[in-house]
């Protein structure tokens, strides 16, 4: 995809979709009739502008027009406030978009979030550890993921009014893939950020800091993991939500991905290298094409 046919400003999107009626909408239109025109909406792996993180790399290999919104470390009660639903409906209603790609959840069980998790066990300084699976039982017990799940319901079910409009609207969302660099920071280097790694600190872990106290291994703090991103977050939240809203919602599956299972697949703890993300982009992209009207699913590669 052109950088010209992508933005993250509204304006921006109003300036290259034209004024109904007029001669740049009436080719924007023509532009739109063989090819996608895409959202993206969410946390770092859709917006951290350092590199081209998932969402840069899924629209390099899209051929349509795109709008991408969010936030680096956000939540999901962060991102999808229920002001930030009802605006984003609107828009979604009021522009020719094909489909939305929704990325949250990841951060809502790290740093302080799963500090607070594991705060009460941690205060009563046991003699023993918790195992991966105990520790993961405490997340389940603390309801994060259902709350994760009840925003994405709510984004879902916000959308009603552009599925009444376009009932071949779609949204997409995906899992994580399984961590492997356990307690690793950022490697802020000019070969994976660019020039800014020279003024940049360092970022990360998040996930390990607690964890650490908690398991005391990290190949325990890496089960831990696993389990959280494979039955907690693709199990207990996307495929319930897959189910409860067939044919508006399904998502790509990153947690059998064999080069995630490599530390050089990975740029820190929990984002993957540039590299990484073009890997992940090209299933990301399957299931968008998926999703699709027939007319245009060759767009997207």
């Amino acid at each position: 995809m052109d950088d010209a046919n992508w933005t993250t400003r509204w304006e921006v999107l109003r300036e290259m979709m034209g004024t109904p009626g007029s001669l740049r909408r009436k080719a924007v239109n023509a532009f739109l009739a063989s090819r996608p025109c895409l959202m993206y909406w969410g946390d770092s792996w859709f917006s951290t502008p350092l590199y081209l993180n998932l969402a840069r790399q899924s629209m390099l290999r899209t051929d349509g027009m795109a709008m991408l919104v969010g936030k680096p470390g956000a939540t999901a009660a962060g991102l999808f406030t229920a002001s930030k639903i009802r605006n984003y409906a609107e828009r979604l209603a009021s522009n020719p978009f094909d489909a939305l790609c929704l990325s949250a959840g990841g951060n809502d069980e790290l740093s302080e979030r799963l500090q607070a998790i594991f705060a009460p066990w941690l205060a009563t300084r046991p003699p023993a550890r918790l195992t991966a699976k105990e520790a993961y039982a405490r997340v389940l017990d603390s309801r994060t993921l259902d709350r994760v799940r009840d925003r994405y319901t709510a984004v879902l079910d916000g959308l009603a009014p552009v599925v009444r409009k376009r009932k071949d609207f779609r949204v997409v969302g995906h899992t994580y893939a399984l961590i492997e660099r356990i307690g690793q920071p950022a490697d802020l280097t000019t070969g994976n950020i660019g020039l800014i790694a020279w003024v940049k600190d360092d970022v990360g872990p998040w996930l390990w800091p607690t964890m650490k106290r908690v398991l005391g291994s990290r190949d325990e703090a890496r089960t831990f993991s696993h389990l959280l991103l494979r039955e907690g977050f693709r199990d207990h939240v996307l495929v319930p939500l897959q189910r409860s809203h067939a044919g508006l919602f399904s998502f790509a599956d990153f947690t059998a991905v064999p080069e995630a299972a490599t530390e050089a697949f990975w740029n820190d703890e929990i984002h993957p290298t540039q590299d990484g993300f073009a890997i992940l982009a090209t299933q990301f992209n399957r299931q968008i094409r998926s999703v699709l009207p027939a007319g245009k699913q060759a767009a997207v590669s």
